[in-house]
């Protein structure tokens, strides 16, 4: 028993052994068996350990971290936490011509995929200045583009489906459930005026073509023009 360890000196050892129900060792007996029945009862706690949070980096702009933007006026959904600034998105969005006879959801659509510069994860699916698109994404944004003008003909009637669409545009295509592709989903966007690239660059597409269909069918009319 415990009170063995005891040096035979003391005065507890000798009353123990005397009588180890003694009003010293009785109490301690008792409290002893109550923490265990306590702590026997206790549920066992497992702890989880969560792995640490994937590093973001901002793989279009020189793997910078991407940081709070308040001050976008597109793509605004990734303005608590976004790779792009407003002035880059103002030097690179223009660049884009837009498409004749883009329908609002067309441009809607074009607007997401042009805004994977500005979203914090793109270190996934822009790698080595190639973009991997993700073949869900592709499906709506051709289901949305289709019946717009694409080198002088109809989207439907260069490609059947959003694959082979983005495919022509160079992107890279893969199932959403593989990862590292760029999907958006249209839900996100609360405001919807982040219209497109440029809602008056497309009015004013949409003008020019109204105007020289106009002199083409007027040359036509007329006779050849020495123009």
């Amino acid at each position: 028993m415990w009170w063995e360890i005891l040096p035979k000196t003391s005065a507890l050892y000798s009353r123990t052994c005397v009588n180890p129900w003694s009003s010293v060792v009785f109490p301690i007996l008792v409290t002893s068996v109550l923490l265990q029945a306590v702590d026997s009862s206790k549920p066992t706690v497992h702890m989880t350990v969560k792995p640490p949070a994937k590093l973001q980096y901002c793989s279009f702009f020189a793997n910078r971290a991407p940081n709070i933007q308040l001050g976008l006026k597109n793509c605004t959904w990734f303005k608590e936490n976004s790779c792009c600034r407003q002035k880059e998105i103002d030097a690179i969005f223009p660049r884009v011509k837009p498409l004749r006879g883009a329908s609002p959801a067309c441009q809607r659509y074009t607007n997401y995929l042009m805004c994977y510069v500005c979203a914090p994860n793109q270190g996934d699916f822009y790698v080595e200045e190639s973009l991997s698109v993700c073949e869900e994404f592709c499906d709506s944004w051709y289901d949305a583009c289709q019946n717009a003008i694409l080198k002088g003909s109809v989207i439907k009637q260069l490609y059947s489906n959003g694959s082979e669409y983005c495919h022509s545009r160079r992107f890279k295509v893969q199932p959403a459930k593989k990862g590292g592709c760029f999907f958006f989903d249209a839900k996100l966007d609360k405001s919807r005026a982040s219209h497109s690239y440029s809602t008056l660059a497309l009015a004013l597409s949409g003008l020019i073509s109204l105007v020289m269909s106009f002199f083409v069918n007027k040359q036509i009319t007329d006779g050849p023009s020495l123009l």
